[in-house]
């Protein structure tokens, strides 16, 4: 048998992109579409129009100075920022736990209402009511649970236009504004908590790539609160830097004064003992022991500097190490960013400062940084670029490393050469007398106290200037100014969005289900899929809509199913007699006097095929038979309106003459040939020397047999029929058919000689029917 259902499914991967078979999915979904378009765009819509205003507002906040060095110099700003401790101090000092509950007061501003509200860190949570009466006084009232209320406040009005009216832990203040007419304002204390939560959601925080700009960002439904919620928040960012920073230089000045004190008293003890061991003793030092005592002072300072070096660079080191164990294996994002932090204070140290081959990696590294950095800000450390330049990074990081490794080697030498140097000038001092050797000892002894008090007498005046004439180096660049449109003015648009969304969701949702969707569908899927034939599609028909059958004398005699019965043009009749044309041109592959008719499972219309192409090969005077071949569950003789005992079961099981189980019909030339009584194993009653007989009798008697056979799904019959006659004809339900069990069944086939001619596609709808005519449900 010809192998035209084994092809895989892969092979029409490459087939063009066919816009019409798209644009049939979603004429096919269309209520889908638009269902689901209408359930996404109305909520949305609603929403959005319910939606209130809501303003932005901006500040730039400018650093003078910024150690770009330290990568974790913004976040840290970032993280001041938006702390809950400002957070609270905003919140309080404008009182943002307020929120207005009377709906004529929503429309006016804030600053309309009350010229000042503030509260305390702990206000009493709850809802108020503040009456303004005609008698010029007010009274401030608790409204409880019960809706009861209970006054805790009442006065002249004019008081608290004038000062501000404490209680429950606000103060407010009301504007002239209100003094026109009487007024009830309602409004709410929020838990503290809450509104601190409320604030900080509402801030957002923003970097240029140097790292000096940072801008501030609040939004609020009130475009006056958004903008003085901006600003009181970054003066108190500014105000604290400040305060931090003033307060770090006082203590620095505070401390180098107290060392320069401290070095001062040992200075003039040691110049008060070198004066007196001078009076006493009558002697001084000559020049070749004075130049031996300077070259020991210098070479002793020169040593404790390199000592110095050597300490600070094992340090980096050591905290180098322990970054490296803490994020190893963990992906440790602060620690990685430490090490680098550490790496460029080794590459900066001033040990490095004449070495030209630390210059080479210290340029090299801070450019490969900043290159990361542009990356890493447009898109992520992941992306590929990113991994390429920290991988650069790293090899420049153990470049300085073992560079300066071999530095410390390089000062434990000289240090040792200066210990060499500071051995044998005191040795050569030694051999003066002992007088001259204290003179020396209180020489020298002065000159280092005499360098240090000096050194730290400089720094003590750059500290006074430093905190005489320090500027700012944080600054408010641009305030934020009350905005005058809100962030979603344009709410069609907003509303149109979401419509789109709606429809592509629902397209979606479309080509998914149809994407999901295994049947089969249309002739194309059946030459794709299957790789047979469509003989002939099938629309779907109403009974109900069928004029021939409105008149109801003409029901009780004639079944609905035989919708072939006359010749009149409907479309079903037309999809049958174009069917029966493309039987008779297959006869050119050879005799087809005999046929099957099958399909995958019950309700694909094989039956109602069978019976309404036999009677069109009827009307062609053609002498046709049709056999009900569904031993188990044969119905054609409920169509015809003839007995269903005796048939074809009774014949194949106790020989019963031919002519007894032949059954004329209504319809001239169509004879049937029931199902019979139920047996117990039809397929080898099928496959016996009785059915060969019998269709060979058949054929001597009629032009054209036409079998209907049970479905693949629930017999084989049809394979053991199909070995017997001269074609096979598979009805495939369109919509319904499973395109996979279609191919499934026809396997059965793939090992017989049976010839499966093509396939009937019914119940197709308008796009497959016949042109001109209106289409009906079947």
């Amino acid at each position: 048998m010809e192998q035209f259902y084994l092809d895989d499914e892969n092979s029409y991967q490459d087939e063009k992109i066919d816009l019409q078979k798209y644009i049939r999915v979603l004429i096919r979904r269309w209520k889908l579409v638009f269902s689901v378009t209408i359930l996404v765009t109305v909520p949305w819509v609603i929403y959005t129009l319910k939606q209130p205003p809501v303003y932005e507002a901006k500040a730039v906040i400018r650093f003078k100075s910024y150690e770009g060095k330290d990568p974790t110099l913004t976040e840290s700003r970032t993280t001041v920022l938006t702390s809950r401790t400002f957070a609270e101090q905003v919140v309080a000092q404008m009182g943002l736990s307020m929120k207005i509950k009377s709906d004529a007061m929503k429309r006016l501003k804030r600053k309309e209402i009350f010229q000042h509200f503030s509260t305390t860190k702990d206000p009493v949570p709850g809802d108020y009511l503040l009456r303004l009466n005609n008698d010029a006084t007010y009274s401030l009232f608790i409204l409880l649970d019960d809706k009861r209320k209970r006054k805790i406040k009442e006065g002249l009005v004019n008081q608290i236009l004038d000062s501000p009216l404490s209680a429950n832990g606000f103060n407010l203040q009301i504007s002239p504004n209100l003094l026109n007419v009487p007024q009830d304002i309602e409004f709410t204390i929020l838990p503290f908590r809450e509104a601190v939560k409320e604030f900080q959601s509402k801030t957002n925080v923003s970097w240029n790539r140097s790292g000096t700009l940072m801008t501030l960002t609040m939004t609020d439904e009130d475009p006056y609160l958004a903008a003085k919620m901006t600003n009181r928040l970054a003066e108190i960012f500014v105000e604290e830097s400040a305060s931090l920073k003033k307060k770090a230089v006082e203590k620095k000045r505070e401390l180098l004064e107290e060392q320069v004190r401290l070095a001062k008293a040992k200075l003039d003890e040691s110049e008060r003992a070198l004066k007196e061991f001078k009076e006493k003793y009558a002697i001084n030092l000559d020049a070749e022991q004075q130049t031996q005592l300077n070259q020991m002072v210098a070479a002793e300072q020169e040593k404790e500097n390199l000592v110095a070096y050597k300490k600070a660079l094992k340090g980096l080191l050591a905290r180098l190490d322990s970054e490296t164990l803490s994020s190893s294996g963990d992906g440790n994002t602060q620690a990685q960013l430490n090490r680098r932090y550490i790496f460029r204070q080794i590459a900066e140290h001033p040990v490095f400062d004449n070495n030209a081959t630390m210059l080479v990696y210290r340029a090299k590294l801070l450019d490969l940084e900043d290159q990361w950095k542009q990356v890493v800000d447009v898109s992520s450390a992941e992306n590929p670029k990113a991994k390429e330049i920290d991988a650069e990074i790293s090899l420049t990081h153990l470049q300085i490393k073992k560079l300066a490794l071999q530095e410390i080697d390089d000062l434990n030498k000289q240090i040792a050469r200066l210990e060499s140097k500071i051995n044998q000038l005191k040795f050569k001092l030694k051999q003066l007398p002992a007088q001259q050797q204290k003179l020396n000892e209180l020489t020298r002894t002065n000159q280092v106290l005499e360098k240090q008090y000096t050194d730290l007498l400089a720094m003590y005046r750059d500290a006074q200037i430093t905190e005489a004439v320090e500027t700012e180096d944080i600054e408010i660049l641009d305030p934020a100014i009350e905005p005058e449109f809100p962030k979603n003015l344009n709410k069609k648009i907003q509303a149109g969005l979401g419509g789109i969304f709606g429809l592509i969701l629902g397209i979606g949702l479309a080509f998914l289900l149809e994407f999901l969707d295994k049947s089969i569908k249309n002739a194309d899927e059946v030459k794709k899929f299957l790789k047979l034939t469509v003989l002939g599609s099938i629309p779907q028909i109403d009974f109900s809509d069928v004029y021939d059958f409105q008149d109801s004398e003409k029901l009780k005699q004639i079944d609905q199913q035989l919708v072939t019965h006359d010749y009149s043009p409907t479309p079903i009749g037309e999809a049958y007699r174009s069917l029966r044309t493309n039987i008779l041109f297959s006869r050119e592959r050879g005799q087809l006097q005999s046929m099957v008719i099958t399909s995958n499972e019950p309700g694909d219309g094989k039956s109602f095929t069978a019976a309404n192409l036999s009677i069109t090969f009827a009307q062609l005077k053609s002498n046709t038979l049709l056999i009900d071949g569904d031993l188990r569950r044969g119905v054609l003789h409920n169509t015809f309106g003839v007995p269903k005992e005796p048939g074809f079961s009774n014949y194949l099981t106790s020989m019963i003459p031919i002519q007894h189980i032949i059954h004329e019909t209504h319809i001239p030339n169509l004879s049937l040939i029931t199902c019979g009584s139920l047996i117990p194993n039809p397929s080898e009653l099928l496959a016996s020397h009785q059915m060969k007989r019998f269709l060979d009798e058949m054929r001597r008697k009629f032009d054209l047999i036409i079998f209907d056979s049970p479905p693949l799904n629930a017999a084989t019959d049809a394979v053991v029929i199909g070995t017997q006659v001269d074609a096979t004809i598979l009805v495939i339900r369109a919509g319904k058919t499973d395109r996979d069990l279609a191919r499934q069944k026809l396997e059965l086939f793939s090992n017989v000689p049976a010839n499966i001619i093509g396939v009937v596609l019914n119940g197709t709808t308008a796009d497959l029917a016949h042109p001109g005519y209106s289409y009906y449900h079947y």
